[in-house]
């Protein structure tokens, strides 16, 4: 073969499968046939992302197989390894076509020098290439050095190859810069920068690619496994493990404190009615405020935003000074079981691009919660792999989150996010507030999560309690429900109490604020006391009634309407003094009766300045007292962009149509009356692989080529260089350039 796009085009049908298997973007969208898949695979774009999707050991491989070729012996060497297991790696490679078979033996494609740069794992140029000569004895050069000159070496030849030359050479590290140049051990770029050859970079390495064995914590359920079953090296300390009973038992309390939080999050929030920044999201100041209600810090607070947001339970209402309500999802959420309200809000959260651990900003600003700042499409992948490294190790395996960062660097070397540490952390944490992870190991409704939200429904209805229809009266105004309250009972309780607080068993307080809110929403003091009696496993405490008849006595006995508003009551006294009163001069209050007062602001404005002033009106309709509160007032959800996972069509199928393709073009290889072949359209991308490959190869191509009336025309060109969007080249030994975009299609000639 003379070059990897040949190699493809001769593979057999189970070698293009496996390609396609493993490099689906090379199917997306269907090329036209092997000579657009062999383009399609030689582009820089396609080799970074099959480079970036390597995991560590077969990154090793590729760029042992760069700096000392491809050879199994000579990979296993710079990686420790058996030479059976180099092998295997190798295969591999030449399987994703990173690896091609020539003449003289399997070579690196040249699109992999491109995407991994001139110093692959961090090792230098050969000492040939620098025109510089090593010491006869290059061991024992390194040796003889002294101590601070062997620390700058080896930071070097470990995190260089190149580094900056000190200005100060009489200081300690550029004295011993000097002394390494004087001992040529290193080579002088220019002035200000100083390299360590790629013979002296692996000589301080110890001939190694990596600071340790390949195969010491492989990565977790991979064919070539070396390490314990807890994803550690061996030797390390193991990670704890903890009884899967444990685990569930921990998963789904927080499971159900999480529905339990959500669900009063909400009513907090339809309280409060945020206003949405101009810029979007929550004011800090609401937010403290939010928190402080709940008896939780920010960072728990935000997450239960992002959450409710998540689920479609908290939309901004659009308005022309928006703010923060509730949806139409509400109720319907309420109204499902525990089990499937939790997987309403841990589904969206593990497809979501939108994370509480995102990166601060560069600025050293703050994220708002709730605003676009919140969204990193990274996580992703991220979240669900870290929780996939958790499925991988035993049931109930607990690691450390270094651990995880560790497994997570073997599995995705070049895919990892700036300040990984403190990104897993955050996730590890998420995952133990949703009830996801248990004791910090994965539960089982956790890992079938990873599979099917309807399963891990079901799988957290086994472990949840039924919900109770029982509450426990109280003489100190409480009330105790043993359990997660059925719907009606939560409503009820939403409605009339306020929550004190949580747990195995939510404890819930009467007070006159309270049970004005039900009385407001329409309730009459007998419908209450009815409804508490039907839930009550005793009779309703002799406290609790009197207060419930005591309010629902003085509630409405002033009663306002429209004038703009009207304000009436059976004693003119207190009327009179509401007249006088400075806190509501605002209301602009006149007497026309002697029990009937008047103002030009609306009954809601009214009723809520005088609750403020502490008084207790009710308004009234043509009917008599009617609600306060609007119980559906909700706006529309704003709801994200579907998230789809899209997958090509199945390898064997896109095989098919390609050999379809290859018949086409061979059938159709008459030669038109111009004596050019049938050229197909290629995008860009594999037009500038092709020409690329009849350059180095020297072949000549035929290109279809656009002019500048939009009409078509077939060249011979002799490709030369592509380079800055251009290919250069001659047409009948004339020198011609030309746009890569004005290029529809090429055929090699050869």
């Amino acid at each position: 073969m003379r070059s990897l796009a040949e190699d493809i085009r001769h593979r057999t049908d189970e070698e293009l499968v496996a390609l396609l298997e493993l490099r689906p973007d090379l199917a997306r969208p269907q090329p036209a046939d092997l000579t657009a898949l062999a383009a399609r695979a030689s582009t820089r774009a396609s080799t970074a992302r099959a480079i970036d999707h390597l995991d560590l050991p077969h990154l090793s491989a590729l760029q042992a197989c760069l700096v000392v070729g491809v050879d199994a012996p000579a990979v296993a060497g710079l990686l420790g390894t058996h030479e059976s297991r180099a092998a295997e790696l190798v295969e591999d490679l030449a399987r994703a076509a990173l690896l091609w078979e020539s003449a003289t033996g399997r070579q690196v494609a040249g699109s992999v020098v491109e995407v991994l740069g001139p110093h692959p794992a961090g090792l230098g140029a050969p000492a040939g290439s620098l025109a510089h000569t090593l010491p006869d004895d290059l061991p024992g050069a390194i040796e003889s050095v002294g101590t601070e000159a062997e620390r700058v070496l080896h930071r070097i030849a470990w995190h260089g190859p190149t580094a900056a030359r000190p200005s100060d050479t009489t200081s300690r590290t550029g004295q011993a810069v000097g002394g390494l140049l004087d001992a040529g051990l290193l080579v002088a770029v220019d002035a200000e920068h100083v390299t360590a050859p790629r013979e002296v970079g692996l000589a301080v390495r110890g001939g190694r690619l990596l600071d340790g064995p390949l195969d010491e914590g492989d990565v977790v359920g991979s064919h070539h496994q070396r390490g314990r079953r807890d994803g550690a090296p061996e030797g390390a300390d193991p990670a704890p493990v903890r009884a899967l009973e444990d685990v569930d038992r921990a998963a789904t309390a927080a499971a159900t404190e999480l529905v339990a939080l959500v669900d009063e999050l909400l009513d907090r929030v339809e309280a409060m009615r945020p206003r949405v920044l101009r810029s979007g999201g929550l004011a800090v100041r609401d937010l403290r405020t939010l928190a402080s209600r709940m008896d939780l810090d920010e960072a728990s607070a935000t997450l239960l935003l992002e959450l409710a947001l998540g689920a479609a339970l908290v939309a901004d209402d659009r308005a022309l000074e928006p703010t923060w309500r509730l949806t139409t999802e509400v109720e319907a959420w309420r109204s499902l079981d525990p089990a499937h309200r939790w997987v309403a809000l841990a589904q969206p959260w593990l497809t979501s691009l939108r994370s509480c651990v995102v990166p601060a900003p560069d600025d050293g600003g703050r994220v708002n919660a709730l605003s676009e700042g919140h969204v990193w499409p990274p996580i992703r992948p991220l979240r669900r792999e870290v929780l996939t490294i958790l499925a991988e190790l035993p049931e109930g395996c607990a690691p450390e989150t270094d651990r995880v960062v560790d497994l997570l660097r073997r599995r995705r070397p070049r895919r990892m996010p700036h300040d990984v540490e403190s990104v897993v952390a955050g996730l590890l944490r998420e995952g133990e507030v949703l009830g996801v992870t248990g004791r910090h190991a994965l539960g089982t409704a956790g890992r079938t999560l990873l599979e099917s939200s309807d399963r891990a429904a079901g799988v957290l209805t086994d472990f949840v309690p039924d919900p109770v229809d029982r509450l426990l009266l109280q003489a100190d105004l409480t009330a105790i429900v043993p359990g997660t309250p059925v719907p009606e009972l939560a409503a009820l309780l939403r409605r009339s109490a306020v929550l004190e607080s949580r747990g195995g068993a939510g404890v819930h307080r009467f007070s006159e604020q309270s049970l004005r809110g039900a009385l407001d929403s329409g309730w009459t003091a007998d419908d209450l006391l009815e409804a508490l009696a039907r839930f009550s496993a005793t009779e309703v405490p002799q406290p609790l009634d009197y207060l419930v008849r005591d309010v629902a006595r003085r509630h409405g006995q002033l009663r306002g309407g429209a004038a703009g508003s009207y304000l009436r009551g059976d004693d003119p006294t207190h009327l009179e003094a509401l007249l006088a009163h400075r806190d509501l001069s605002h209301l602009q209050l006149r007497q026309i009766a002697p029990t009937v007062l008047i103002s030009p602001v609306g009954p809601a404005v009214l009723i809520e300045a005088l609750r403020e002033a502490g008084q207790t009106p009710a308004l009234e309709g043509s009917g008599g007292v009617v609600a306060t509160t609007p119980t559906a007032s909700r706006v529309s959800p704003r709801r994200d962009r579907p998230v789809t996972d899209v997958q090509p069509d199945p390898a064997p199928i896109v095989l098919a149509r390609l050999r379809e393709g290859e018949d086409a073009a061979e059938r159709q290889r008459a030669q038109p009356g111009d004596g050019s072949p049938v050229i197909p359209a290629l995008d860009p991308a594999s037009t500038s692989a092709l020409l690329r490959e009849a350059a180095a190869d020297r072949l000549p191509a035929w290109i279809g080529l656009t002019d500048s009336v939009g009409a078509t025309k077939h060249l011979l060109f002799h490709p030369v260089a592509v380079d800055g969007g251009r290919v250069i080249g001659e047409v009948d030994a004339k020198p011609q350039v030309y746009s890569l975009h004005r290029i529809t299609g090429v055929v090699v000639d050869g």
